[in-house]
């Protein structure tokens, strides 16, 4: 007598009926073993044939610390305040280009179509990067049967400005920078936002290009946040250099004029004519000692400068030969067969189910 719970009956069951209907289906894919076969096979000429077709593609690699050095706070609050680590320990230091933020400047659009319009020496010619990419990708002949005749001979270049783009440039240097994000061509990460190391990973199919691409990159940004960070105090330094230059005008005007004074006549009853030499006098000594100050002023402003102006300091550089991303041939062979061997399978499996129902 059987005193098991019917519980465990019917899981005796339902697993009895699964071991079943699997020898069933090994079964009837023993049968069709020449189909699996043919059709493993060819998917495995499929992947090995892609591997030929398939262009390699070249990933450079450069990271980075950006060092911003503050008016306050010392050397260590110099080096804490690299991309945002002095907001951790309590240094407080604010950025546009702290944190995350400099990530997503580095693959802005207007850094990347910049970086794309720099000229480079591309298999010596002397081109923008953008007409360097329309060539290795042979994109003219994409484009010599299009309907916009401009597209035909597109280029960009060399002395070209920005605001002297047709439509048309305009709109495939923007289909460019898109492409680079949405496939993931152009990466932009900090590992751990406990470490200020950044990295940049840019590929694409030519060796060169990428590896140019990634270090003009950089350079622009750097450039662009420069240009950025001490933007006040450039306007600063020019405002007391023009007020130097006025003051050390007056200042020669002065003793030009206390040297052209004569000093011969030294009549009691006429001294009143040496006034004028005694105030020319007095006028330079003022603009002299005013300029004096508005140099130490300037000199002060210079120094505030230098601090204010970030490093960059490159941590690696893409270095040739860049790694290669490739299918390989027996990589091609294994996962093309495997697929498809896989779809037949399971494209037998659903005939097979569709029979018994109908």
């Amino acid at each position: 007598m059987n005193n098991k719970p019917p519980i465990e009956i019917a899981k005796e069951i339902s697993l009895k009926r699964m071991l079943g209907q699997v020898k069933e289906y090994k079964n009837y894919l023993l049968t069709k073993w020449k189909i699996i076969l043919v059709f493993g096979f060819g998917g495995a000429l499929i992947g090995l044939g892609l591997s030929f077709a398939v262009k390699p593609k070249y990933n450079a690699n450069l990271s980075f610390v950006l060092i911003e050095r503050s008016s306050g706070g010392g050397g260590l609050a110099s080096l804490a305040s690299s991309l945002g680590i002095s907001n951790m320990i309590g240094f407080g230091s604010s950025s546009a280009f702290s944190g995350d933020n400099l990530l997503e400047i580095i693959k802005s659009r207007h850094a990347v179509e910049k970086t794309l319009l720099t000229p480079i020496n591309f298999n010596g010619k002397y081109i923008t990067m953008m007409d360097a990419y329309i060539q290795f990708n042979d994109l003219h002949k994409e484009w010599k049967n299009s309907k916009k005749i401009e597209l035909r001979s597109l280029n960009y270049p060399v002395n070209l400005k920005r605001e002297a783009f047709t439509r048309v440039q305009d709109s495939v240097l923007y289909s460019t920078y898109k492409g680079f994000i949405e496939s993931n061509n152009l990466r932009v990460v900090r590992k751990d936002k406990k470490i200020g190391v950044v990295n940049v990973d840019f590929t694409s199919k030519n060796e060169l290009f990428s590896k140019l691409f990634v270090e003009n990159l950089i350079d622009q940004t750097y450039q662009f946040y420069k240009d950025t960070r001490t933007v006040q105090s450039r306007v600063n330094i020019e405002m007391m250099e023009h007020t130097a230059d006025s003051i050390r005008r007056l200042y020669e005007n002065a003793l030009y004029g206390s040297a052209s004074v004569s000093q011969v006549n030294i009549n009691p009853a006429l001294q009143t004519a040496v006034v004028p030499k005694i105030k020319q006098e007095n006028d330079a000594q003022l603009y002299g000692a005013v300029y004096a100050e508005v140099l130490k002023n300037l000199e002060t402003l210079k120094l505030d400068l230098a601090r204010e102006t970030p490093i960059m300091q490159i941590v690696d550089t893409p270095r040739y030969p860049l790694k290669v991303k490739k299918i390989g041939k027996i990589k091609g062979v294994v996962f093309g067969g495997g697929i498809g061997g896989i779809l037949i399978v399971l494209f037998l499996l659903g005939k097979f189910n569709l029979k018994d129902v109908f």
